[in-house]
């Protein structure tokens, strides 16, 4: 088994993060889903960011990526995630992603650091 990963952002851009992630591992990423996050549709609320966490988890817990922290995505999320086995961490980015997709054999809590390392690690300031 290994950890699910759920991405929820605002718009498509966890649909785009997936898909991208996908192409540059060269594989279909099984266990990682994708929510969208539209404020003018009503559809996305906690019972069903619920149930897209029940659908990623295989055992072994489920990492949640959000795009931004305080934002309604996260906020949602926080309380979907209420008696759950699962981590969200903010501040998605590709890296990130990459990152947990090649390390989800670790336990929930290692997988996280990771994540976040390699997100973090993603960033750089390049100036001339």
């Amino acid at each position: 088994m290994s950890v699910g990963i759920l991405i929820v952002t605002h718009g498509r851009s966890s649909e785009t993060l997936v898909q991208e992630a996908g192409f540059v591992l060269g594989q279909n990423l099984e266990g990682v889903y994708s929510m969208e996050f539209n404020h003018s549709d009503s559809l996305t609320t906690v019972p069903q960011i619920q149930a897209a966490i029940e659908q990623a988890d295989s055992g072994d817990g489920v990492l949640i990526l959000t795009d931004l922290m305080g934002a309604s995505p996260a906020n949602q999320v926080v309380e979907a995630m209420e008696e759950t086995h699962a981590v969200m961490v903010t501040g998605v980015n590709l890296a990130m992603l990459i990152r947990a997709c090649n390390y989800r054999n670790l336990s929930l809590e290692l997988l996280v650091q990771k994540a976040v390392e390699g997100g973090k690690r993603a960033v750089k300031i390049f100036q001339t």
